[in-house]
């Protein structure tokens, strides 16, 4: 459905930018071809639609602001890091829940790093085979976190995020701070 209205709006949209969508959307055929027309609208069909795009136009899209965060971190670009926890943060992101989602991402992806998996597809069937259901996108994302730190960097990673959630957990603290050191602590 995705698909057809996308291209019924000549919508320029890649697959993964359309998992995002469907992603933000829930699935909802109504939700979906309301986002579809303002993408359309947005790009007026001079351009393809980025997750930037999604991020920025599609309500519950923070997930895919995630994405970035992990791909920056993932390539140690500190600067792109910080302007995502930015824009996390102006989106009045619950900075805990940003947090378990990215050590979810984390973790998943050590384990597919330990466990050998090298393709979407196995990361898929073997998380699907412990009982932890995985869309297909989500193994890709954990794919490209797993190709984008080595073992010891994730472990570092998980490390990173166990403190930086018991630093959310203290009596007042400044979630932004707290997220920055973390950020700057994995881009180091």
């Amino acid at each position: 459905l995705a698909q057809s209205l996308a291209k019924k709006a000549a919508l320029q949209i890649g697959l993964a930018e359309l998992a995002l969508l469907l992603d933000a959307t829930g699935g909802d055929a109504a939700r979906i071809a309301i986002e579809i027309e303002k993408l359309s609208l947005l790009t007026a069909g001079k351009r393809k639609v980025t997750a930037e795009d999604i991020a920025a136009l599609v309500p519950n899209a923070q997930a895919t602001t995630i994405f970035v965060l992990v791909a920056a971190l993932g390539r140690g670009d500190r600067m792109r890091a910080l302007e995502v926890l930015d824009t996390l943060a102006r989106e009045g992101e619950y900075m805990p829940l940003a947090l378990t989602f990215l050590a979810t991402q984390f973790r998943m992806a050590l384990v597919a790093r330990e466990a050998g998996l090298r393709s979407a597809s196995q990361i898929q069937a073997h998380f699907n085979k412990l009982g932890a259901r995985m869309w297909p996108e989500r193994a890709r994302q954990i794919e490209q976190t797993v190709g984008a730190f080595s073992k010891q960097k994730l472990e570092r990673a998980v490390v990173k995020l166990f403190e930086a959630d018991r630093a959310l957990r203290d009596a007042r603290p400044d979630d932004r701070i707290v997220m920055e050191e973390m950020i700057l602590a994995l881009t180091a």
